[in-house]
């Protein structure tokens, strides 16, 4: 998913728990690519489109 507010591709997984603290470096596969990632604290996103009211 391209959240165009930040600029930046975020997506969303499944992590067990010693993965899913802030700033874990790993890879996912993302249609068949192995890209990198990072876990972040809280979605960057405006999923109730609070900026765009203003």
């Amino acid at each position: 998913m391209r959240c165009y507010r930040v600029a930046k591709s975020v997506a969303l997984a499944l992590l067990d728990d010693g993965f899913a603290g802030e700033g874990t470096e790993l890879s996912v596969h993302i249609v068949g690519v192995e890209r990198p990632a990072r876990v972040i604290a809280a979605s960057p996103c405006d999923a109730e489109a609070k900026a765009m009211r203003q």
